[in-house]
């Protein structure tokens, strides 16, 4: 069964390792085939990714769209632990990524990132983001 996707104007989406960006109009259409899908709400660009929590992130994006890169993984590894050391708090958030990374399921990985990016907003705030004030 193919996957619908509905994309709103100037909306991007990666497909495989492509990034695909809409004109004006709303469009739709199908996918069929196995490739990594990421809608613009999940993807986080390289620039932005500068926080631990978001190099944590971003690395794990890059699992995903790679299909689990081994020099990925130990970039992630390496992530993990500066965080861990820097945020011992973080811990619970780093094992269910580490979790979904280990068996594969980078998907996952990225959802369970999402919730360790909001837990350090919620930690750390402005503080840690250089851009946040404009």
């Amino acid at each position: 069964m193919p996957l619908k996707i509905e994309l709103k104007p100037h909306e991007s989406i990666i497909i495989g390792e492509s990034l695909i960006t809409n004109d004006n109009d709303r469009i739709r259409f199908y996918i069929e085939g196995n490739v990594p899908i990421l809608r613009e709400k999940f993807i986080l660009r390289e620039e932005d990714a500068n926080t631990p929590s978001r190099r944590v992130y971003f690395v794990v994006q890059q699992m995903y769209l790679s299909r689990g890169e081994r020099k990925l993984q130990e970039l992630y590894l390496e992530y993990v632990k500066d965080l861990q050391d820097a945020a011992p708090s973080l811990i619970p958030y780093l094992a269910k990524i580490s979790d979904s990374v280990f068996s594969e399921q980078y998907y996952q990985a990225i959802k369970d990132a999402v919730v360790l990016v909001q837990k350090e907003d919620e930690l750390f705030g402005a503080m840690l983001r250089p851009d946040a004030s404009k």
